[in-house]
């Protein structure tokens, strides 16, 4: 058994909180898991983590990335792919998905300013 110093959970659990927050401004907003079609934003959501997920195992293969840092766990998806890759993409698309949902909200409410004026 390899025995893990707290160090070891340290971006992880960076990765879980700034995760949490992202659900609480999705939900506050609801723009994607929250939003009038959830199913939708999730699928999107997995599509995106699936692809870049798959870029990283292309990159890996080609040797441009490998494992390291000691606040990492040690625990690999698949060789050079450690668990915080899968939440990083995760909040990734997630994030990207929220911008894009409220830029858009933004540019809307300003052309109807606009419109009104």
């Amino acid at each position: 058994m390899i025995a893990l110093h707290w160090t070891s959970f340290v971006y992880l659990a960076l990765l879980l909180g700034a995760l949490a927050s992202m659900a609480l401004v999705d939900r506050r907003a609801r723009l994607v898991l929250w939003s009038a079609r959830p199913g939708r934003g999730a699928a999107v959501l997995a599509v995106g983590t699936l692809v870049f997920l798959g870029w990283d195992l292309v990159a890996i293969a080609a040797g441009f990335y490998s494992r390291g840092g000691a606040a990492m766990t040690g625990v690999e998806l698949a060789p050079h792919l450690p668990l915080e890759e899968l939440f990083f993409v995760v909040f990734l698309c997630w994030f990207t998905l929220l911008l894009h949902g409220l830029l858009r909200r933004a540019l809307a409410r300003r052309r109807t300013t606009r419109e009104t004026r």
